[in-house]
C-alpha cells in the first residue's frame, strides 16, 4: 500500500512541477522570450527577464527588479542554483544603518553562448560579454570581456577562449 501512495505522490510532484515550469515559460514567452526555463527557478519580476532563443536555465534565481532587467543571449547555458540580482542594498553611508540606505538598480546583460556553472552569483549592473564561461561558484562583480573564462571570488578572468 505505501508503495502505491509513494508513486501516487511521485506523479502529483511531477505533474506539479511541470505544470509550474509550462507557466513560468508562457509567462517568459508573453516579454518575446524564446530560451526556456526549468521548475527549479525561481523569478521575481518576470516581465523583466528575457532568455534568448536556445537557452536554457536549469534552476536558480532571477531577480530583476522594478527598475532594472535581466537579458540573457542565445545559445547560453545556465546551470543550476545560479542566482542574478539587479538591486544591491547601499552601504556607502556610515551614518546611517545599511538597512536604511535603500538599493541600487541595474540591468544584468548575458551575451550569446554564453555558459554559467553552478552556484555562480550574478551581481547587479555586471554585464558578461558573448563566447564567455563563468566557472562554479564564481561571484561575479564586475564586467567579463567576451571570449573570456571567469573563476573564483571576487570572478576574474584567467584565460581567453580565442
Amino acid at each position: 500500500m505505501m508503495n502505491i501512495l509513494g508513486k501516487i505522490a511521485q506523479k502529483i510532484s511531477f505533474f506539479s512541477n511541470e505544470y509550474y515550469a509550462k507557466c513560468l515559460n508562457n509567462t517568459l514567452k508573453n516579454n518575446g522570450s524564446e530560451g526556456r526555463v526549468t521548475y527549479r527557478v525561481t523569478i521575481i519580476h518576470p516581465e523583466h527577464v528575457y532568455i534568448g532563443k536556445n537557452s536554457f536555465v536549469n534552476g536558480g534565481m532571477l531577480v530583476a527588479s522594478e527598475n532594472a532587467s535581466i537579458t540573457i543571449g542565445q545559445n547560453c547555458m545556465i546551470s543550476y542554483n545560479v542566482h542574478m540580482r539587479t538591486d544591491m542594498h547601499r552601504h556607502d553611508r556610515a551614518d546611517i544603518p545599511m538597512n536604511q540606505q535603500g538599493n541600487d538598480e541595474a540591468d544584468i546583460v548575458i551575451g550569446d553562448d554564453v555558459w554559467i556553472g553552478y552556484g555562480a552569483q550574478i551581481m547587479s549592473g555586471v554585464s558578461i560579454g558573448n563566447h564567455s564561461i563563468i566557472g562554479a561558484g564564481a561571484i561575479v562583480t564586475h564586467n567579463i570581456p567576451e571570449y573570456s573564462v571567469a573563476v573564483g571570488v571576487p570572478a576574474r578572468v584567467i584565460k581567453n577562449r580565442k
